[in-house]
């Protein structure tokens, strides 16, 4: 669902459109006015209020089997284009295979929540889900994981970086460095690359932020992306702190579709597996980082 990434080069004119080339709310065209719901599952439709007024639409997918009590949450965070309706056919697949409880978040200007998307904003959005988990009796506060697909990515590692006291362990999948470094992907010629950083409006400046990011941490790759470069996926597992981290590479994945990939469940449950029996502190420090190749 994610849509092509645009760089800027930096005149007034782009300044000002750099929103639009970056996020495609609208695509499909139905994407702003229809948001497909679960059936047959325990489920909200939940709207909350970010600190600056936007009314945000979540789904949340209840775990109801053996243990559900226990459960984590995870907090899912998609690509740039579509509505969280979009993401049910993956994200059913992780309620059933990972028992989990699961938060999907639909950004400002995207499915029915309000405003505009853009990068200080979603910001405010996804701190607004986080603080949303903490007034929820029902939802366990200590174990909390964080999801990004692509765009998504981006959006927990930066609130992950800003709470690392209350996230349990982040799991990013087929994202960036940072938007920057798309753009002189994307647009190799010579001014891209040289364009200084105060020309992007959206800068997502995960490859710093990830610096900050010491909870147990998921990469997962998939090698066939033809959008976001894999080594990216692989600079961000290099620059990872975290002393529990896992690198899980797909080659047949690609941008959208690595969650069809075969072992891609397995590679998921194993990682949550290993940080639910090391929770506390003392023991996730005693674990080793390694890469586990899928």
């Amino acid at each position: 669902m994610d849509a092509m990434f645009l760089g800027e080069t930096g005149s007034w004119g782009i300044w000002v459109f750099q929103d639009v080339l970056l996020y495609f709310p609208e695509q499909p065209s139905s994407s702003r006015l229809y948001v497909p719901m679960p059936t047959g599952i325990p489920h909200e439709s939940i709207f909350i209020r970010t600190k600056d007024g936007v009314l945000l639409n979540l789904i949340l997918l209840r775990f109801t089997g053996d243990n559900s009590t226990f459960s984590p949450t995870v907090i899912y965070f998609h690509g740039n284009a579509g509505n969280i309706g979009h993401r049910l056919p993956n994200a059913l697949l992780m309620l059933v295979n990972l028992k989990i409880n699961l938060l999907l978040v639909d950004y400002r200007g995207y499915g029915k929540s309000e405003g505009d998307a853009n990068e200080e904003g979603i910001y405010l959005d996804s701190e607004a889900v986080l603080d949303y988990i903490m007034t929820r009796s029902d939802l366990d506060k200590t174990k909390i994981f964080l999801f990004g697909r692509s765009l998504g990515g981006a959006v927990a590692i930066h609130l992950a970086s800003q709470n690392p006291h209350r996230i349990s362990a982040i799991m990013v999948e087929n994202t960036f460095l940072s938007i920057p470094h798309m753009a002189s992907t994307l647009f190799s010629f010579f001014p891209m690359r040289y364009l200084p950083l105060w020309c992007y409006k959206n800068k997502f400046l995960s490859y710093r932020k990830i610096s900050q990011c010491r909870m147990p941490s998921l990469f997962i790759s998939g090698l066939s992306d033809q959008l976001i470069p894999p080594v990216m996926m692989k600079q961000l597992y290099e620059l990872s702190p975290a002393r529990t981290k896992r690198l899980a590479i797909f080659p047949d994945g690609t941008h959208n579709d690595t969650w069809q990939c075969q072992g891609y469940f397995t590679a998921l449950e194993q990682f949550i597996k290993e940080v639910m029996k090391s929770h506390s502190p003392e023991e996730m420090a005693k674990m080793p980082s390694n890469v586990t190749i899928i």
